[in-house]
């Protein structure tokens, strides 16, 4: 059993639950994809799991999962749900709570979901070993929110030139309101694993020269049509392609991952959606330049 599963008690008793963030600079990088993949495989490693798909714009963690929401952050915003009761529960061993897609309460409100989520976040945190937020993709106010709260985040990037331009941005932003923030870089959809280094090394002497920070290395995950099929499928390909090649990867990074320490800035007896209610109020992204 990970050493991780007896982490660290508050003054009540409570278990603090690692707070993980994923997200990229743009989309079709395979972040869901990862995240998802993810969330099983650190559940297989004794951690108790709740995924938080924090794309209230688009999000489709449901889609990859291949269930269907009774509800999602939408009942929340309306007052008719809380959020324990939208969580939902997957056939894999891992707890999903839902965002939704394209509805215009949540586009036009996205401040209002996020302080909803805040107020309501210690009905659950303590029941969970590891909570792992999906971000949206981008730059935004809310996605940067859940990312700067977060212990651990993870910059999904592939050898696309623009995703790889991306990430920087996404990175310099992140190191721009936290120079100590833990950013540890998957590279994604690489042919092999030696491209996978390569692109880490490149992109950590980038940010080494203009951010005077480091990355750290997750891994590398080998482009598998395996993980295509299981898309379609609309089930994770670690349950339908467990030996897949990118499984493997997977398996590698998700190790990595909870070997990560915590970041020591961090109080370990906050709610973390305070964090992210701190950040929200003190984000400007006017001016900001990438």
């Amino acid at each position: 059993m990970s050493s991780t599963k007896n982490n660290t008690l508050n003054s009540n008793q409570k278990k603090i639950p690692q707070i993980i963030a994923v997200t990229s600079g743009k989309g079709g990088v395979g972040k869901t994809n990862f995240s998802v993949n993810t969330a099983l495989l650190l559940s297989k490693l004794n951690q108790k799991v709740l995924i938080i798909d924090a794309d209230i714009h688009l999000g489709n963690v449901d889609v990859m999962f291949g269930i269907s929401p009774d509800f999602t952050l939408v009942d929340v915003l309306h007052g008719s749900k809380s959020l324990k009761e939208i969580i939902k529960k997957t056939p894999y061993g891992v707890d999903f709570l839902p965002a939704t897609s394209g509805v215009m309460d949540i586009i036009e409100g996205e401040d209002n979901i996020v302080l909803s989520i805040a107020q309501a976040f210690n009905e659950f945190q303590y029941d969970y070993d590891v909570i792992l937020i999906d971000t949206g993709a981008g730059v935004s106010i809310s996605t940067l929110s859940f990312v700067l709260g977060t212990d651990k985040i993870i910059v999904v990037v592939t050898p696309d030139p623009s995703s790889i331009s991306d990430a920087y941005a996404m990175i310099k932003i992140i190191n721009q309101y936290h120079d100590d923030a833990q950013i540890m870089m998957v590279a994604n959809k690489v042919r092999n694993e030696e491209i996978g280094e390569s692109l880490f090394y490149k992109m950590n002497l980038i940010v080494n020269k203009f951010l005077n920070t480091s990355l750290i290395f997750g891994g590398s995950i080998i482009d598998d049509t395996q993980v295509l099929a299981s898309v379609h499928a609309q089930q994770p390909v670690v349950i339908r392609y467990p030996r897949s090649k990118a499984v493997i990867n997977m398996q590698l990074i998700s190790r990595r991952i909870l070997k990560l320490p915590v970041r020591k800035s961090i109080p370990k007896d906050g709610n973390y959606f305070d964090r992210v209610r701190e950040k929200l109020n003190n984000l400007d992204l006017e001016g900001t330049s990438a």
